[in-house]
């Protein structure tokens, strides 16, 4: 059982790494592993309760997340500055308006960037007030037919073939984290590199973005790294990882 102080640390250390944005408690449990019932009942009754002790307001789209709402607020956004907005544009935005759903919240709910602008698309068509952002939604989907055209295979979250894959191997007493678009060829590269040869530990399906999911990971356990991507980790942080399939 998780003492408070360590949960209160474990929030604040996870918001760090989501440009300041505290996790809902699902996303809270598959990366730090800390359930529920570790913490509700035993310090506090809400998740929101646990967030406001960690100096956070409670998040708006915590629970029950509502997507049409979410694509509606993107699209007043997008009408507003003229252009699909990045990761930044929708942070500086929901300083002023706690409506606008954060960048995780999207990702988490609706998906990688070609699934939001296909509810976009499909919301625009349905209201005549938006259809000026179309023209915009059109230009960021050619750019984006390339990589959907080359990518046919689905994934089990129902997305498009992932952007690659982040590994965890262990040679000796030592774990790698690594990215790579082809796992098997990766795999076949580190066994030769190595005197001690290696064993897969667990890999993660990277439905975008497989640079920064790698960051991330490298991030979350900087403090332990020895040199390269090669890290001293404990069974709770090999258990933290293996707890994710796709992200």
């Amino acid at each position: 059982m998780k003492d408070r102080h360590y949960i209160i640390g474990e929030i604040r250390r996870t918001a760090a790494l989501n440009t300041g944005i505290p996790l809902g408690q699902t996303q809270f449990r598959a990366d730090t592993g800390i359930t529920e019932g570790e913490w509700k009942g035993v310090y506090w009754t809400r998740w929101s309760d646990a967030l406001s002790e960690a100096g956070f307001k409670p998040l708006e789209w915590n629970t029950a997340l509502d997507e049409n709402q979410m694509i509606e607020e993107i699209a007043k956004l997008i009408r507003t500055i003229g252009r699909y907005p990045t990761k930044y544009d929708v942070l500086l935005a929901k300083k002023g308006n706690d409506s606008i759903p954060s960048p995780s919240a999207l990702f988490r709910r609706i998906g990688a960037k070609s699934r939001i602008i296909e509810k976009l698309t499909a919301f625009c068509s349905s209201r005549s007030e938006f259809e000026s952002i179309r023209g915009i939604l059109s230009r960021e989907t050619v750019e984006t037919k390339p990589m959907a055209a080359a990518k046919t295979s689905v994934i089990p979250s129902g997305k498009l073939e992932p952007s690659g894959y982040i590994y965890l191997v262990k040679s000796g007493r030592r774990y790698k984290i690594g990215q790579t678009s082809n796992h098997w060829q990766r795999k076949s590269e580190l066994h030769k590199q190595t005197s001690e040869g290696i064993s897969e530990i667990h890999t993660i399906t990277a439905i975008d973005d497989a640079s920064g999911i790698e960051k991330y990971w490298h991030e979350r356990f900087k403090d332990k790294r020895r040199h390269g991507e090669w890290f001293d980790l404990s069974a709770e942080d090999i258990a933290a990882f293996k707890k994710r399939k796709f992200m």
